[in-house]
Formats: structure tokens, C-alpha cells, sequence
């Protein structure tokens, strides 16, 4: 796999889980625990693409 496509699939799935994360935190405003895993794993793999860019 090629670094750009790396870079598109791990922006697609920081975006789905961005969006899993928002939709998390209006339905379930009582418990915020699965909205902060989601959050985090969200950023994690956010982080992950920003190195692959840096790394270039």
C-alpha cells in the first residue's frame, strides 16, 4: 500500500469514527465512557496519519 492511500484510509476512518464519536455523545448523554473510547481511538488514529505525512 502506498503512503498516500495509508494516508486516505486512516483520514476516512479518523472521519467515521469522528462522526460514530458526535452521534455517541447526543444519543447517550447520561454515560460518557464509550464516547471517550471512541474519541480517543478517533485521535489515536488521527495521530497516526499526521506521523506517516511527517515521515514522508
Amino acid at each position: 500500500m502506498k503512503r498516500n492511500q495509508l494516508r486516505n484510509l486512516l483520514n476516512s476512518l479518523f472521519l467515521i469514527g469522528f462522526l460514530i464519536a458526535l452521534i455517541l455523545y447526543i444519543a447517550i448523554p447520561e454515560d460518557r465512557t464509550v464516547f471517550l473510547i471512541v474519541c480517543f481511538v478517533s485521535m489515536a488514529i488521527k495521530v497516526a496519519e499526521y506521523i506517516v505525512r511527517y515521515f514522508r
